[in-house]
């Protein structure tokens, strides 16, 4: 029996080093050794502060350094890269969010890396939630009943969004198409303005990330929410309806996850993707990314990279069809 079980392990850890190599096998079974892990996050500081707290606790988990490296500029394309073109050792990862990770493959020219072919992927570690917010006194309380109004007014409906190119905006193009509600889309530069139009009462509705910019209005009734664009409804205002019930076919929320350089050790990625989850599932994550608005949510490595593909393929023909640049 045990000359059987030799020849078994014999076998397997060959099939491993033709697969992956000697030299990153052995790299995947001594990992972590004594050398920092480092988390590229590819914007400044100051928004990275729960990327921060999982590394303090990936730190205990796997008794190694783990440094959050900032990496702005470039829309995060310096950052991306950077980690794209790094060795493939599990000591390098960096944050990718849906513009960096999948949808600059259509909206920048002249990329330095290949969004959707240059990484691995780790675990999805954030959601949070694009919502329709209306001026408080705009005669529609929900999706269905804003689209039929849209429709009855072709070109009234003033929609604002916080900038060309952002989520807002391509959400606002894809549903004026789907629905048919020709919305009269307005962008600007930044949340701050719409609020303020919105509460003037120049501006009928907005499609923005939901943040505390705009709860505390919805709260007070200063405004109202109309409709999620995420597969379920937000837990913070159940009473608000998916796009999908009102019946517009998109999903559309925003997400982070943590990717590596290509060709990273499987092994490596299952460890850390299991110590991501770890650290997401417990009771003082859920509540810190919670107070941010945002869900913590892990996932397998291959349901992150068929987030990315489909965020892609989802965008791809409305960044065309408008010519949506970056640069």
């Amino acid at each position: 029996m045990r000359t059987l079980l030799k020849t078994i392990g014999i076998a397997a850890a060959g099939a491993i080093c033709a697969v992956l190599g000697p030299a990153t096998v052995a790299q995947a079974r001594d990992w972590p050794n004594d050398k920092p892990i480092r988390i590229v996050f590819p914007f400044p500081a100051g928004p990275d502060f729960l990327v921060r707290m999982m590394a303090a606790d990936l730190e205990e988990q796997l008794g190694q350094t783990v440094i959050v490296d900032n990496k702005p500029g470039a829309g995060g394309t310096i950052g991306m890269a950077s980690v794209a073109h790094a060795k493939p050792d599990g000591y390098t990862y960096v944050v990718g969010f849906p513009g960096p990770s999948a949808n600059y493959t259509n909206t920048y020219t002249g990329l330095p890396y290949a969004p959707l072919e240059d990484f691995d992927y780790v675990s999805q570690i954030t959601h949070g939630d694009m919502v329709v917010v209306a001026r408080a006194d705009f005669p529609a309380d929900d999706l269905g009943e804003l689209l039929d109004y849209a429709r009855a007014h072709p070109g009234e409906v003033s929609a604002g969004n916080p900038g060309i190119g952002s989520y807002g905006h391509m959400i606002e193009l894809m549903v004026s198409e789907q629905a048919e509600a020709g919305l009269k889309i307005v962008p600007y530069q930044g949340t701050s303005p719409i609020l303020v139009d919105l509460l003037s009462g120049s501006l009928d509705i907005s499609i923005d990330f939901l943040s505390e910019a705009y709860t505390e209005h919805l709260k007070s009734g200063s405004m109202k929410a109309l409709g999620i664009a995420s597969a379920e409804r937000n837990p913070d205002f159940p009473d608000v309806p998916t796009f999908q019930e009102a019946g517009v076919d998109l999903v559309a929320p925003l997400w982070s996850g943590v990717l590596a350089p290509k060709g990273t050790p499987d092994e490596v990625i299952a460890a850390m993707n299991e110590a991501i989850a770890t650290f997401l599932a417990s009771e003082e994550a859920q509540e810190a990314f919670a107070r941010n608005y945002q869900r913590a949510t892990s996932s397998t490595p291959e349901e992150l990279q068929e987030m990315a593909v489909r965020e892609e393929a989802t965008w791809r023909d409305i960044i065309k069809k408008y010519d949506i640049r970056n640069n």
